[in-house]
This record gives structure tokens, C-alpha cells and sequence, in this order.
């Protein structure tokens, strides 16, 4: 098993969603008096994502943006309830991983039917390199580098990334705020969140291969 002790720090700051990641578990503790389990918070996420994805199909923009507001909150509470109330568990744990995917891939989706005008490539290239390296490339490398045993379980959970999903969610949500209202410039925000997802990817190969 390799060492890595000079970075535990930083590891540790990065470890489930960096900032993110201590934001969803002070909102766990304080929504711990919701009435429903963990799993039917994750599967409510999901099924916001996909109100949010048919409102922009049906030009209700601003209203599916709200929903994708509402998913992402939900799929960061999720755990944090679960954790809260003692209530965790290997598949509250699979859903949750799976839940996150979907609520971000409906989310880019979406931008489908959104001119958002990006430079040098169509915007469907942009939306499927975020798809491609963010939400499946960074994810895939963690998970593949456990089953192949070539990190510990320990080790893939702390792998360091640029651009975590968390905050990946967090600036797509302040892209599309800005494009539906109008920002001319928005298109650089999204170019930061593909360049980033994409280093995010590399970094993660570099982690696991030195």
C-alpha cells in the first residue's frame, strides 16, 4: 500500500466534496427532523432533476431551474440526514453515489435546449466534455482504481481532485443562473468548469499511476 502522509491534509480538505462536503453535513444536523428516510430523500433529488429537465424540454426555464436548486440541495442533505440520524448504510451510500450522476447529467442535459453560445466548438462538444470527464470520467477513475486494486478502499476515498463534484454542481448552477439571465460572458464560466473537470481527470490518472 503506498504512503501518502505529506498529503493528508489537503486530502482530508478535499475528501467528500471539499467545502461542500462540511456545507451538506451542518445542514444534515439541522434537517434531521424531516419525515422521510435518507433513500427517499436521494430518490426525491432524482426525481426534481427530472421535473427540472422536462420544464426546460418545455421552455419553463426559470422554473427548471428552481427544481435543479431543489434536487442538488436534496442530494446534498441526503447523507448528511443519514449521517445525522445514524441512519447509514452500503446501499443509502450506492444510491446516494448513483443519485449525484443522474441529477448532474439531467442538469447538462438540459443545457441542450439553452444557446449558450460557446467559442471554437459547437455547445453540444462543451456539454459532453463536462458530461464525459466531470460527471463520469472523475468518478470512473476512483472507482475503477479500487476494483483494480490498485488503491485501498482508503486511499480512493481520499483521492484529490481540482474540481470535486460538489463545487462542480455549485458553479453549473451559477453557469445556468447567469445564462438565462442574460450574461453575455457566461460561456467563460462553463469553459473554467470544462477546463478544471478535465485536469480534475488527469490529476486523479497521475494520483493513481505515480
Amino acid at each position: 500500500m503506498r504512503s501518502y502522509k505529506g498529503k493528508e491534509r489537503i486530502v482530508h480538505m478535499l475528501k467528500s466534496g471539499g467545502m461542500s462536503g462540511g456545507i451538506s453535513s451542518s445542514l444534515g444536523k439541522y434537517l434531521g427532523w424531516v419525515p422521510l428516510s435518507p433513500n427517499q430523500i436521494t430518490v426525491l433529488s432524482v426525481l426534481c432533476a427530472v421535473a427540472g429537465f422536462a420544464l426546460f424540454y418545455l421552455g419553463n426555464y426559470w422554473y427548471g431551474f428552481g427544481a435543479f436548486i431543489l434536487a442538488f440541495v436534496l442530494d446534498a442533505v441526503d447523507g448528511a440526514v443519514a449521517r445525522a440520524r445514524g441512519e447509514t448504510s452500503k446501499i443509502g451510500g450506492f444510491l446516494d453515489g448513483v443519485s449525484d450522476r443522474l441529477v448532474e447529467f439531467f442538469l447538462l442535459l438540459s443545457l441542450l435546449f439553452v444557446p449558450l453560445g460557446m467559442p471554437l466548438l459547437p455547445d453540444e462538444v462543451w456539454i459532453i466534455s463536462v458530461l464525459f470527464f466531470g460527471t463520469c470520467m472523475t468518478a470512473f477513475v476512483k472507482a475503477y482504481a479500487n476494483y483494480q486494486g490498485v488503491l485501498s478502499k482508503e486511499e480512493a476515498d481520499n483521492i484529490p481532485g481540482v474540481l470535486e463534484r460538489g463545487e462542480r454542481g455549485a458553479l453549473l448552477m451559477v453557469f445556468v443562473f447567469l445564462a438565462l439571465y442574460g450574461f453575455a460572458y457566461a460561456w467563460v464560466l462553463f469553459g473554467i468548469i470544462a477546463g478544471l473537470s478535465l485536469l480534475t481527470f488527469v490529476q486523479r490518472i497521475v494520483f493513481v499511476v505515480k
